[in-house]
């Protein structure tokens, strides 16, 4: 039997990896929501659909009465339908099978006739899916580089073309216009290859219709290519086809199929030609369906549906046509680009309009708005998000988080409400038995191997009631242990072409795993069942060898090949095996395992010390006491029980119909109750501070569990989901009414079937009046919803949506992919989770544990305070780059700051810090404050005050500061700046010296005549400030006039305080226009100290620097960094010709700021 069992592992496992593995998981996902919409809708789709053929059947009798029909005009009712509806309302497994074939014009006896099937071949098509068109991978390409940010950027680059065209004289327009391409490029494919998935949905589709067919035609059986079929065909299905379209089930011999393609579960279900839900026919057991596996056994059926309308051909159309929405952080992100362009737009149209008003040209004007609508591009922010998402991506999978949308994590960060399974998830999935209760003792149940020989174990192993119970619950289980090398161990046989060779390998490895296997406990080996019925083998393996127990009591063998049993299902909750057990009066015992509740109930005697005793007052009392106690405690608790069968009545070689419950010729009763079992998933150890930390963080942690009520409220104690009395215990110690004690507790716990009453009231009301009552459930600080169903979790989640949470959402099921999906954030789990749910999900636990998700919540929060930390520092920088040039259009000095300086600043000296402020750790507070809301948002109007009515404009003072120092030790009187760049007049001789004592300064190509100045050479106009073409010509022989033929100075300038030499032009720099490049580095010096002290002031937003601290690596050398690149651009002289810097005096490098910079520091960030 252990060896057949084996057999079976490993074909599910293959089935598995050929099944769920190929299907999309999307397909899949499609299919079960489809499938618990059935479940919820029924009832109100009948109505719709009632009414509908009732409206239709009122036109066509009045169109009768007219005597005329009216020609169709679009598509009929059933092409109108979505694809979920038509299945909706399709009735091929609840109609009569003769009315069904009669409909379909063909018999189970002949089948169609070639002639028909040739003739629905040319009219249907082939039995194929239709294959859609995927998204080209470079429409994907285009779409990252098209986002809103990136068009802001184009747009950007684009402009700094334009100004380049105009004014070639400057090529830091150039120089912007290539770096902004370069940035948007390069951050685009980075995005586009992590987020490239495969999308080739259709093609994983054409692997589940099989080659070839067995069809009945024209009275015989033959084989025909499976895309031939057509409906009304008859076909033939035995173990391993593939199911060749949607069938009805005419003739089954124990035919179980896989659904896996569909439904992600490998789990064989029986086919019967019964229709076991009229009103589902997504789960009926009359139907099997286009590219299923027919697991066990035979079975015959007729065609009812070919190619895009079967089942699955319907719903891979969903699945190809799903889309998703933004997320939060996208359209936050999206919402910043929109103030920016307001802000840029609002700005350049100003200068625009201001350049006319000081009379300046319409090309100047369009440079200068261009100039401040680039300045306002925060150039380096798109690299610095992706850049911060990657970080905490990283930071995550170093502590088992799986982040497949990056952008979710900071999702997570705000979320409200967590919405968690209870098993594997806030337990550790490993079940132990806990309790067994057996002749009249309820004893704790120590594992003989974790305990070992010298423990004082307080049951006796040898006792008769201990050996029955033994006996009844390894036979009951399907568990066992799996001495098979995993796959992976096989990889390497593939590398292999000789086949001797390899199989030499493979014996190789079998032997290494065989010795490495038998050194690991019984606990930790890998077993192949249920959590419930591991437990049980790796409990009694110490005690005695499963496979020695189930040897003595051998299941009967029917005489057509079937075993006497009865699996569990959720439907009976119980199982039943016949086992070869023979006594004085008996050859056969049924042994049965199941929900406590229902056993006993099957039960009018109990073993006790070996003897049978019949069940009074007495021994119910004791059961129920027992019972209720472990199911407080957060026990699972199994029910045993067994009946001898008389011989008399079941002789040796009696066939058992075990087909179902139904048809079972035992009795249903009168069985001898042997005990309970009770297992428990204990927590995890780290569990119950991660839900105080959640509750401390503003965040509320609903359990939604399929188990029992009292269970379920035991474990949430237990995990501190709930601390204080439950309605239920509210209504016991105070005898009053349980929808009284429900408005007065606290702590809830919800039945799923008090769900489903709640969704049958809402039946019939407005949508907005619909889930009041799940509403007031959720309004509970402590709520636990138990025996719940994969459709009602989808509910729960809507209805937390719908009060405004941002909702988390936990799974590991195929089934719970839609609530995942839903979810604002979905998660699923590493171990247990099947790939459907972590297709679905934005997050996986690698390691199946609650506590991560507070990992990834912290880490969240981390992203949106860094990213706001990162805007306000990148806005920061705007006013100081904004200002000189407003000033310089209004008030007309010399430009403080260059464009190609406004560069280097926003992609030089601030790149690296406004990265390192992704590297920041959280505040001390971050785990205590609430989650922000929906309507808090990254960048609100106080952060834009604060970065640009409070820090840039300390920033700019600071610039300005120095600027004017500098021009004023270079010779230039503070008021004499004013307007001087629109001041005209004569050029020098390239050889002219400056010399006061002269009448014309020195000036030889300028004279005058009468009040009017000349020239020799040349023309009188301004000097080139801008782009500096007269660097080397001292202005104070520039700016002159003539009053009754004596020249006199029209500008007042200074002594000159610092004699210094340009390392550029090797001139005297006071009264030149260097000393306009000498001023501008200044500036830029300044800001660069500025923006130094703007990071370490961002680092919080509502602590103390003092009490947080400079911990952060990246921060300290980007500062550094920022330091000496500030120390390259002032003193290395080829940077000083590219760029414009130059070589400034140490007090002339911005530290004339500092002290606004202390102002600047001790300025409160938390406003923002």
């Amino acid at each position: 039997m252990g060896n057949n069992k084996l057999i079976v592992c490993k074909l599910m496992s293959s089935t598995k990896q050929s099944g769920v593995g190929r299907a999309n998981s999307s397909l899949i996902r499609a299919f079960v929501l489809a499938q618990q919409s059935l479940e919820l809708n029924n009832h109100g789709q009948g109505l719709v659909d009632l009414s509908h053929r009732s409206k239709m059947r009122k036109e066509k009798i009045a169109e009768r009465k007219k005597g005329k029909t009216k020609k169709k005009k679009g598509k009929t009712f059933a092409e109108n339908l979505s694809k979920a509806e038509q299945f909706r309302t399709m009735d091929y497994h609840k109609v009569e099978l003769d009315a069904l074939l009669s409909r379909l014009e063909t018999s189970k006896e002949k089948g169609l006739t070639q002639s028909k099937a040739s003739d629905l071949n040319r009219t249907l098509g082939d039995n194929v899916l239709s294959e859609k068109k995927g998204v080209p991978w470079y429409i994907k390409l285009f779409h990252e580089l098209t986002g809103m940010f990136s068009l802001m950027l184009w747009a950007g680059g684009c402009l700094c073309f334009v100004a380049f065209g105009l004014a070639p004289e400057d090529p830091s327009n150039l120089y912007l216009g290539i770096v902004l391409f370069v940035v948007v490029i390069l951050t685009g494919l980075v995005t586009f290859f992590q987020n490239a998935k495969s999308e080739a949905i259709m093609e994983s589709f054409k692997n589940f219709i099989p080659p070839k067919t067995r069809v009945l035609r024209d009275a015989e059986w033959k084989s025909i290519e499976a895309t031939k079929l057509v409906p009304g065909d008859i076909v033939s299905v035995k173990m391993g086809d593939k199911i060749p379209g949607d069938i009805r089930i005419i003739h089954s011999k124990e035919m179980k199929v896989d659904n896996s393609s569909l439904t992600g579960e490998s789990d064989p279900l029986l086919r019967t030609v019964e229709c076991t839900h009229p009103e589902n026919p997504l789960e009926t057991a009359n139907l099997a369906f286009f590219g299923t596996l027919c697991k066990e056994g035979e079975g015959i059926g007729v065609v009812i549906q070919i190619g895009d309308s079967t089942i699955i051909g319907q719903i891979a159309n969903l699945a190809a046509t799903a889309s998703t929405g933004e997320s939060p952080l996208r359209r936050e992100l999206d919402r910043f680009i929109g103030y920016i362009t307001y802000i840029a737009l609002f700005l350049g149209i100003l200068f625009f309009g201001l350049g006319f008003l000081v009379g300046y040209t319409a090309v100047t004007n369009f440079i200068f708005a261009i100039g401040i609508c680039v300045a306002n591009v925060p150039e380096a922010l798109l690299a610095t998000v992706t850049i911060a998402l990657t970080i905490t991506a990283k930071k995550l999978a170093a502590r088992k988080v799986l982040v497949r949308n990056l952008e979710a994590v900071e999702t997570l960060g705000s979320t409200t409400c967590i919405c968690s399974d209870k098993t594997g998830t806030l337990t550790q999935n490993i079940m132990t038995v806990q309790h067994m209760w057996y002749d009249d003792k309820l004893i704790r149940a120590e594992n003989k191997q974790i305990k070992g020989p010298n423990f004082n174990y307080e049951y006796d192993s040898n006792a008769i009631g201990f050996r029955y119970l033994h006996e009844c619950a390894i036979i009951c289980s399907e568990a066992f242990f799996n001495n098979s090398p995993p796959e992976s161990k096989y990889e390497v046989l593939s590398k292999i072409s000789d086949p001797i060779q390899r199989e030499k390998e493979k014996m190789r490895i079998d032997e290494e795993y065989a010795a490495h296997i038998k050194s690991i406990e019984w606990g930790r080996r890998p077993t192949v069942g249920d959590a419930s019925e591991t437990a049980l083998i790796k409990f009694y393996q110490p005690i005695e060898d499963i496979l020695s127990t189930r040897k003595k009591f051998p299941i009967k063998i029917n005489d057509d090949h079937s075993e006497s049993k009865i699996p569990f299902n959720s439907t009976n909750k119980f199982a039943i095996y016949i086992v070869e057990y023979p006594t004085d009066n008996s050859e056969y015992c049924l042994f049965i395992k199941g929900a406590p509740e229902r056993i006993w109930k099957m039960c009018n005697k109990i073993y006790s010390q070996g003897r049978i005793n019949e069940i009074n007052d007495h021994w119910r009392k004791q059961y129920d006491a027992v019972n209720l106690k472990l199911a407080k405690g957060g026990e699972r608790v199994l029910g045993f029980a067994k009946l001898h069968l008389p011989r008399q009545d079941f002789p040796k070689g009696f066939n058992f119909n075990c087909l179902n419950v139904e048809t079972l010729n035992t009795p249903r009763d009168g069985y001898a109750f042997l005990g309970l079992i009770s297992l428990i998933d204990p927590p995890r150890e780290n569990v119950p501070f991660s839900v105080l930390k959640c509750k401390a963080a503003g965040i509320k942690v609903i359990m939604v569990t399929g188990d029992q009520p009292i269970t379920a409220a035991a474990i949430a104690k237990q995990v501190n989901i709930i601390s204080d009395k439950t309605a239920h215990e509210i209504a016991e110690e105070e005898g009053i009414p349980m929808e009284i004690a429900m408005k007065k507790a606290n702590a809830i716990v919800i039945h799923g079937d008090m769900l489903a009453e709640a969704m049958l009231e809402d039946e019939g009301l407005p949508e907005a009046e619909k889930g009041r009552k799940l509403a007031q459930w959720l309004q509970k600080p402590q709520i636990v919803f138990a025996r719940t169903s994969p459709a009602q979790k989808l509910i729960i989640v809507s209805g937390c949506q719908k009060q405004g949470h941002v909702v988390a959402v936990t799974g590991d099921g195929v089934n719970d992919s839609p609530a995942i999906k839903k979810a604002d954030i979905g998660i699923a789990m590493g171990i247990t989770g099947s790939e459907v749910a972590k297709d679905a999900a934005d997050m996986v636990l690698l390691t199946d544990d609650f506590s991560a998700i507070i990992i990834g919540v912290e880490e969240g929060r981390k992203i949106f305070d860094n990213l706001k930390r990162v805007i306000t520092y990148v806005l920061t920088s705007n006013i100081p780059e904004i200002v000189p040039f407003l000033l310089f259009v209004i008030i007309q000095f010399p430009l403080p700051l260059s464009s190609i300086l406004i560069l280097t600043i926003d992609l030089g000296t601030d790149i690296l810090p406004s990265i390192s402020l992704s590297y920041e750790e959280g505040e001390m507070d971050i785990m205590t404050r609430n989650p922000r809301t929906k309507w808090e948002h990254m960048v609100t109007g106080r952060l834009l005050v604060f970065a640009y009515g409070q820090n840039g404009v300390i920033e700019t003072m600071s610039g300005f500061l120095t600027y004017f120092v500098i021009m004023s030790d270079f010779g230039w009187d503070f008021w004499g700046l004013f307007f001087i760049v629109t001041k005209t007049g004569t050029p020098p001789g390239s050889s002219d010296t400056y010399d006061a004592t002269l009448p014309n300064f020195g000036n030889t190509n300028a004279y005058c005549v009468g009040n009017e100045i000349k020239v020799r050479e040349g023309e009188i106009r301004a000097p080139d400030w801008l782009y500096l073409n007269d660097e080397k010509a001292d202005l104070r022989m520039f700016y002159l006039k003539c009053e009754n033929n004596i020249m006199k100075q029209t500008v007042t300038t200074k002594n000159c305080v610092v004699p210094q030499i340009s390392g550029v032009t090797n001139m005297p720099i006071c009264f030149t226009t260097d000393s306009l490049k000498y001023a501008q580095s200044g500036f830029l010096y300044a800001t660069i100290w500025a923006q130094v002290s703007n990071a370490i002031l961002v680092k919080t937003r509502f602590s103390s620097v003092k009490y947080q601290g400079i911990r952060n690596f990246m921060m300290i050398f980007a500062i550094h960094f920022e330091i000496c690149l500030m120390l390259l651009l002032a003193y290395c002289y080829p940077l000083n010709l590219v760029l414009g810097t130059r070589d400034s005096l140490w007090y002339h490098l911005g530290i004339l700021g500092f002290p606004l910079h202390a102002i600047q520091s001790m300025m409160k960030y938390e406003s923002t």
